[in-house]
């Protein structure tokens, strides 16, 4: 059945009770711009993050797990070939002969194509349907296989490799994780893989429980922070005044919101941001020009999970998701974005 709006393919999908994904072929042409999540649960450390884009030379676009890169919602699937404009995935770049992988990447030029399948999946953390890309073939070598991602050279990030059918090599010191690519709305570019509208799971701090939003941040009223908006920082920032929060650093790759609030707290800051999934920074003031707006379109950037809980956002590329602790005994209302 053929169809063109990642809605569509999920229409009558939501189950109740445990997840029994629908036995319904899907197209492998979607029009409609999407993103990648990527899950492993066996891994921590790459579970719950996104497939992000870094330029390179001759236009080609390297494959790097989140946060490393830029963030990309406007991937579609022509005939089971990943694309974005006028470039699409292939394989065949950097092979490595110690764990016999090889790097996959995205370019205009006519080389052996990533070929992948749409088809209906379960979430492991939610149990509801997702849609997942399942690989197929390197075009021009033997079906099967599977995509991986493990730490390029210079501990630059996590890229994404090719790992063939019963590869029998293997490297314990940079092992190359197999990962489910799953393909994430961009009309949610923030939500979890199994919903086409952002939403954001109940999920508890460390010593309150923050409550869900319709919106992509983390609601801690509870813990006696409001959420003031997404800010730019440094590199986004159309100004310079040094960083949007100029208090202490915190940084921790279990980050979670209430971490952060804990640790602003104990260092007597009125203002906690969290960024880049690890990121806790704080602050009395907020630089000049760097007050966050208030649409819903001004959240986008801040769309990075934290590193500690996947079900809270911190931040992102440069972009701070920000508190401000609410006056004791007075009211503790999340600003309203329109």
């Amino acid at each position: 059945m053929q169809h063109s709006l990642i809605s569509a393919l999920l229409v009558g999908a939501a189950v109740t009770t445990a997840c029994v994904p629908p036995t319904d072929t899907l197209s492998n042409t979607i029009t409609t711009q999407f993103g990648i999540l990527i899950q492993n649960p066996a891994f921590p450390t790459i579970h719950d993050r996104y497939m992000n884009l870094l330029p390179a030379g001759g236009g080609d676009q390297h494959l790097f797990l989140s946060p490393v890169a830029n963030p990309t919602f406007k991937l579609v699937l022509n005939a089971g070939a990943l694309a974005q404009g006028i470039i699409h995935a292939v394989i065949g770049g950097e092979y490595s002969e110690v764990d016999n992988t090889t790097k996959m990447f995205m370019t205009e030029r006519d080389e052996p194509k990533a070929i992948f399948q749409p088809v209906y999946g379960c979430d492991p953390d939610t149990d509801q349907v997702q849609i997942q890309l399942e690989f197929v073939t390197w075009e021009t070598e033997p079906a099967g296989g599977h995509i991986c991602v493990r730490v390029a050279s210079g501990n630059r990030g996590y890229e994404f490799r090719y790992s063939p059918p019963d590869n029998p090599a293997f490297d314990p010191t940079n092992p190359c994780m197999a990962v489910t690519m799953v393909v994430v709305s961009t009309a949610a570019p923030t939500t979890t893989s199994s919903s086409t509208s952002i939403s954001v799971t109940t999920s508890t701090s460390a010593s309150a429980t923050t409550s869900s939003s319709p919106l992509p941040y983390t609601d801690m009223t509870a813990k006696g922070f409001a959420f003031v908006g997404c800010a730019p920082e440094e590199r986004h920032a159309t100004d310079a005044p040094g960083r949007t929060l100029s208090g202490a650093l915190y940084a921790d790759d279990l980050m979670t919101d209430g971490k952060c609030m804990d640790f602003c707290t104990s260092k007597g800051y009125t203002y906690a941001g969290s960024e880049w999934t690890r990121e806790c920074w704080c602050g009395n003031t907020v630089a000049p020009g760097r007050q966050p707006a208030t649409t819903v379109a001004s959240l986008a950037n801040c769309n990075f999970k934290c590193g500690g809980d996947a079900t809270q956002w911190c931040g992102g590329d440069s972009w701070l998701s920000l508190y401000k602790a609410c006056p004791v005994g007075g009211p503790c209302v999340n600003a309203v974005f329109t």
